[in-house]
């Protein structure tokens, strides 16, 4: 997400993400960020999430990726990920490398 998204992206920045297996949605209340936020920051759980280096703004997670196991699932919490850090550029590196990691392990 970015302080400009005033409205659905585009075709062209849909473009950007073209493997199948990405989802891509518009959020305008941030209701899925402010709930990955208050997942991740839920400091009693037994499986936290890795600490995320920034994208915090009054709660809402913001230009952050999220690399999940295959079959992970949301239920009442977010499960642990493999990578959950940002910015995305500034992370492009870690993220290939987490991602490089789970692919050769399945």
């Amino acid at each position: 997400m970015l302080a400009t998204d005033w409205q659905s992206p585009g075709e062209l920045v849909l473009a950007r993400l073209k493997d199948s297996r990405v989802q891509q949605y518009w959020d305008p209340g941030h209701l899925l960020a402010l709930r990955l936020a208050a997942d991740a920051h839920d400091r009693g759980r037994n499986d936290p999430q890795p600490s995320q280096a920034c994208c915090l703004s009054d709660n809402i997670l913001w230009d952050l990726a999220a690399l999940y196991p295959a079959g992970a699932q949301w239920k009442e919490t977010l499960p642990p990920a493999i990578f959950f850090n940002g910015s995305i550029i500034g992370r492009r590196a870690e993220l290939a490398t987490a991602l490089n990691g789970l692919l050769t392990v399945h």
